[in-house]
């Protein structure tokens, strides 16, 4: 009978983007090919840990929601374990019944933060017009320093003569 799991794990955080996608992506593969079923990835991101772990205070944080056999849980263990980019690692059965109660709390927080469906509040959306406005204004201020420039060196010459 398959059961829900929750495997989160902590990458480390010296690490680049890519190598810590690579660690997921194994992660996941180890997961498939084994029976598993993944049911939901989520990038957590780069976290302050509650006390150091191999004299790091950060690390990346990802969690993934997968349905399988109680079997595969050694090996994928194993591989956490073996992966020296992994700092620490938690994998919990989960009752379907919660699983369902965290995915409305969730939901309802968002909606109660105000964010849309793609998870953005409107002050998010009015710092990327921000972001967006931004450099039409430091072409303005590159121009005006280029004029200012100009006018000294017009006064220098001025004053030479």
């Amino acid at each position: 009978m398959k059961r829900f799991y929750e495997c989160t794990f902590i990458v480390n955080p010296g690490l680049d983007d890519a190598q810590i996608e690579s660690t997921v992506k194994m992660a996941e593969d180890t997961i498939t090919k084994n029976g598993g079923e993944i049911v939901n990835i989520e990038h957590v991101g780069r976290r302050r840990l509650a006390y150091p772990i191999s004299k790091k205070h950060n690390g990346f944080y990802v969690s993934i929601e997968f349905e399988s056999e109680g079997r595969i849980i050694e090996k994928v263990e194993r591989f956490l374990t073996l992966d020296e980019n992994v700092m620490r690692f938690l994998t919990v059965h989960l009752d379907p019944r919660e699983l369902d109660a965290k995915r409305n709390r969730i939901a309802l927080a968002a909606q109660d933060r105000g964010k849309d469906q793609n998870g953005r509040s409107p002050k998010e959306e009015k710092k990327e017009e921000k972001k967006e406005a931004a450099p039409q204004t430091e072409s303005k201020d590159a121009e005006k320093k280029e004029e200012a420039k100009a006018d000294e060196e017009k006064k220098d010459e001025e004053k030479k003569d």
